[in-house]
């Protein structure tokens, strides 16, 4: 049980034989199950004894230490550093240590306190709704769209400004990522190279359930990050921060950074 979240937590290779044969019965999985499936029942699972937690900051924690929604699937951080990390970002208002103690002492005692209860059964739907988290590598209480922050912000702008551009640089970004873990640029017809990021998950997850992104992992970094590595490739590449999923509409809600605007912020940085 403890070992889940270890390591590259819930994106580890051999999950199945991290959990062992007791936790797999108990948990309804069958033993020659694949990962994949593997997986979605171990995020249900979590996800049940979690939802009755009313700390507001709880889900968010656990999710990071699972590693879902954290970081690079393909990243091996270690529980510590993601927390850490989260912390740094501003995610959460305590400290690491604060992190860790829930999550090792009130968290995971309540895991192993639920497998002395009856397990209530999968459905399908279940199962497709963390097929969905999974593939877009977001917590299962990702919020939806929503007016705040620098969404709003850029929603607000007819040109960048450098408060706006103040907080996209020092904010996190999501966005597809290459097997490295490095933002995935994509080719807009004939405007040239973009880096696409999303400046929260539920927008993120809402473009991949419009578009049907078939994105293989997502990253997320400072918004800083992403410009070093837009200023650092051959070809010039922008950044397109919230991209419509819709061509043609919702461009009021979009900020495109060109690559002049990325190398001037690229000097900053």
């Amino acid at each position: 049980m403890r070992g889940i979240h270890k390591r590259n937590g819930i994106w580890q290779d051999g999950l199945a034989k991290v959990m062992g044969p007791e936790l797999l019965e108990r948990w309804g999985i069958a033993e020659d199950a694949e990962t994949s499936r593997v997986r979605e029942i171990v995020l249900l699972r979590l996800n049940r004894v979690l939802d009755p937690f009313p700390k507001a900051e709880m889900p968010v924690i656990v999710w990071t230490a699972y590693n879902l929604g954290a970081a690079s699937p393909g990243e091996e951080s270690g529980v510590v550093r993601r927390l850490e990390r989260l912390v740094g970002e501003g995610g959460v208002e305590c400290s690491v240590r604060t992190c860790t103690r829930r999550f090792n002492d009130v968290f995971l005692p309540a895991v192993v306190k639920s497998l002395s209860a009856e397990q209530s059964p999968i459905t399908d739907e279940d199962l497709g709704r963390a097929s969905r988290w999974l593939a877009a590598n977001i917590r299962p209480d990702a919020p939806r769209p929503a007016a705040g922050g620098l969404s709003t912000a850029i929603r607000r702008l007819r040109a960048p400004m450098e408060p706006v551009l103040k907080m996209f640089l020092d904010g996190p970004v999501h966005g597809p990522a290459d097997g490295a873990g490095v933002p995935l640029a994509a080719k807009l017809d004939n405007r040239g190279e973009w880096l696409c990021v999303f400046t929260g998950e539920g927008l993120l997850a809402a473009y991949r359930e419009s578009t049907g992104a078939g994105w293989p992992r997502i990253g997320r970094w400072t918004g800083r990050d992403v410009v070093r590595t837009a200023a650092g490739r051959i070809f010039p590449t922008g950044i397109l921060i919230d991209p419509s999923p819709v061509l043609g509409a919702g461009a009021g809600a979009t900020l495109p950074l060109p690559p002049g605007e990325i190398a001037r912020l690229a000097r900053e940085c």
